[in-house]
Formats: structure tokens, sequence, C-alpha cells
């Protein structure tokens, strides 16, 4: 949403006097006394100069863009935000000499006045029981939990509450979810919350997350009404009026390409690497679709044909293998293949692990984070399944995950299935 500036000046300005000031000077930071919070807006009150190296002020929803205020009465305002989304103000001076360094960012939450929110009557129903929850950055299982820990951009967000919410559209309507990139400019993520049961809501991106960002996701849920069970009322907590945040580190997408038996990795969305692989032979197609990166990595593991249920004695093989990266429950892995130099760039020939050069699995073992993201197209094999490891849910069909939304579903009903269990009948994969 474009952000503009506003007038909002207070009534009684102080007038600045011209002594004691070096015009060629930039001016001193200003002092900002508070920063209000009002409807889709912020009003940020502050001491003003008294000399000649200030002129002027300016103000900043989040340090990157900057808008003029009105004057230097102590008072300055920004206009058109989005309520319940959490902003970085700062304000800066101006004058001569250039400008100053900011002042802030102070965090604020524009609010919608008190009472016209349908989810929050100024007087709660009793009786009510308060609902908290519990947030994971990377709840897809990548093996972190820490939100100081730097994810890759496939990386999805978890939000579990200790009770079944039947108003999952009051939850959803309560989450504003930003990006903010390294050059400081800040967006909000085209994206959805989907249910994968009546307790847990994980927010997939329309695309995958920007590289080096700082995600936000700010929660207003406190006294938020979240339905009512066993005839009581769900009310949020207090510790609900939060700011979820973790970090992507650069982005760091390989693609897969089973027609040319190529991998090529991209880097901040530039190709840094280009290697040669063997796919799954007919029969052991491997899976296509995204696929995620954990901390399940064995610097030496030994493939067995046994564990794929391979019994005649010319199906047999144990082949101890390097630089092994898991991709899959089912068992899909991309590692060293020696036995299959001869095939690499040129025809599949696996169980459905992705083969390489040692040095080509050794690069993508030593420079991949939990989160990066493999892509495959063109495997001849099925598409992933969302019940299928730590990439799966970014396999499932937008208008499909929309269904799991309250409100991108645009009804009542929301789809909190979850394929989460891996069936007994799943096909494998291996060397």
């Amino acid at each position: 949403m474009s952000i503009a500036a506003a007038v909002a000046v207070a009534s009684a300005g102080i007038v600045a006097s011209p002594a004691h000031a070096n015009s060629t000077v930039a001016p001193s930071i200003p002092m900002v006394v508070s920063v209000d919070p009002a409807d889709r807006s912020a009003v940020i009150r502050y001491v003003p100069a008294v000399d000649l190296s200030t002129t002027g002020y300016q103000a900043s929803p989040d340090g990157y863009a900057w808008f003029d205020c009105p004057d230097l009465s102590g008072s300055c305002s920004l206009a058109a935000l989005t309520n319940g989304r959490e902003y970085q103000v700062a304000l800066r001076a101006v004058g001569p000499g250039g400008t100053s360094a900011p002042a802030g960012p102070v965090p604020t939450i524009p609010m919608a006045p008190t009472g016209s929110d349908p989810d929050k009557p100024q007087v709660l129903p009793r009786p009510r029981t308060r609902v908290t929850a519990r947030f994971d950055a990377a709840g897809n299982g990548l093996g972190v939990r820490s939100s100081r820990t730097k994810l890759g951009v496939g990386t999805l967000p978890y939000l579990t509450f200790n009770r079944v919410i039947p108003n999952k559209r009051a939850v959803e309507t309560h989450l504003v979810v930003t990006a903010t990139r390294a050059d400081g400019r800040t967006h909000e993520v085209a994206g959805a919350w989907g249910w994968i049961n009546d307790r847990t809501a994980v927010f997939r991106p329309k695309d995958f997350w920007p590289g080096n960002a700082t995600i936000r996701i700010t929660s207003t849920l406190d006294d938020a009404v979240l339905g009512k069970s066993q005839g009581r009322y769900l009310i949020g907590a207090s510790s609900l009026a939060t700011t979820y945040t973790f970090r992507t580190d650069r982005s760091l997408i390989a693609q897969v390409n089973g027609a040319t038996k190529e991998m090529e990795v991209f880097v901040d969305g530039r190709k840094r690497k280009t290697f040669k692989v063997s796919l799954g032979k007919s029969g052991w197609e491997t899976r296509n679709g995204s696929k995620v990166i954990s901390t399940s990595k064995e610097a030496n593991k030994v493939y067995r044909s046994a564990s794929l249920g391979l019994t005649r004695p010319e199906d047999f093989y144990e082949l101890p293998a390097k630089w092994n990266i898991r991709l899959t429950p089912t068992g899909e892995f991309l590692h060293t293949a020696s036995w299959a130099y001869g095939r690499l760039g040129r025809y599949n020939g696996s169980h459905g692990c992705t083969n390489m050069f040692e040095q080509d699995a050794k690069w993508i073992y030593d420079n991949t984070i939990p989160g990066d993201v493999v892509t495959f197209v063109k495997t001849g094999g099925d598409m992933m399944e969302p019940w299928n490891g730590t990439g799966g849910l970014w396999n499932m069909p937008w208008r499909t995950w929309l269904k799991k939304s309250a409100l991108g579903s645009g009804s009542s009903f929301v789809d909190t299935t979850s394929d989460d269990r891996l069936p007994t009948n799943a096909r494998p994969a291996g060397a």
C-alpha cells in the first residue's frame, strides 16, 4: 500500500530562533517525545530545534520513504497506514547542511478506534477463557526453531494456539505479514494463512520469501473474540499483542531440470552454479515440485536395496556415498554417486535420488541452510505430495491452499485437513 504524508500540526507552534547557528552545519538528531498510533495513522511529537541548522523535518513509516512535515510545530503525522501492521517510524531534521541521522525507529501499530472492530467489543463477553499461541518461524520441520537463525526462503511459519479456534476469520484478520528488504523498503507480503488443523495456522507466501529480509508478523489478537467453546468465549490473551520476527538469509533456489539433466543454482536471483545430475529411472522417477532443505544432512551414508523392498539378487546394492542432503522422508536425497559418473548429465538411472559429482554435492552440502529450496521439473515423475516433507505444502495448488483460509475461501467452511503423516504405502526412493 502506498503511504502519503499527512498534515497534522499542533495548534501551538514554537518559533525557531536565528541565533547561534551555522547554516552549513548538518542539523542535530531530533528529540522525539512520543509516537502515538491512531486510526490508519501515527502522530510523531518532537521537540523543535531553536537554531538555523534545522529548517524542517521529515517523517518515515519505515526508514526508507521520507515525507516532509508541514512545519516546525512539534507535531507531524503519517497517514494512509494499515491498521494492525507494525511500522518502524522515524523522524529526521532537514537544513541547509543536509539531513540529520534519524531518530528512531519507534515500533508503532496503527489501530482502529475503540469499539469499531467487530471482533473486539468494548465489553468482553463472559464467561471467558484466554487463548495463547506459540510461534515457530521454521514450522515445516527444518530442524531449527530459533527466531535468531537466518532461514532460507522456503521456510513456513506456524502459529499454534492452545485451544481449538472456531472463529478462524478473526485470527487471520488480526495478523499482518510484512517484509523489510536490505535496502529498508517494507511491503506487505502477498500470501494466505492456511489451517492444517483447528489449532494451527501456517502462512504461505504466494511466492517464496524475499532474501536478506526481516519478516514481521504483527498480531493484534489480544482481546479478540475467537469464538465460543463449551459455553465459554475464547478471548485472545494480552501476550497476543506482539510482533513475531524472523530473518531470511540470501535467497538460494536450485532448479533441477529432468530434461537437460542439470541443476542450476541461483543466489539472490543470479545463476551461480550449473551441475550435471542423474535422476530416477523408469519406475523410480524423481518427484517434481519444490523441496526444502533442512538440517538432515549426513557426510557419509550407505544406501541399501533392502530399504526399498528389493529382494531379488540382481537388484541388490549397498552403496556408500558422501555429502548427503535429505529432501523427502520418502528417501529422496542429493548425494555423491561415484558409481554413476558416466550417466551424469546424460541419462537417468537412480531409484529417485539426485546423483551428483562429489565436488558438486559437497558444494550443496556446504553452502545450503535450512529453508533453501530445490525445485524439480520435467522429471517424468508425480508432483510432490503435500505430506512429503519440509517442502510439501509449497506444492499445493494456490486455489487449494486458499480453501484452507477463512479469508481466502470466502466462505464459512475452512479445509483444516492435513496429510502430515507418511502413508504406509508411499512410494520410496533411494540411490
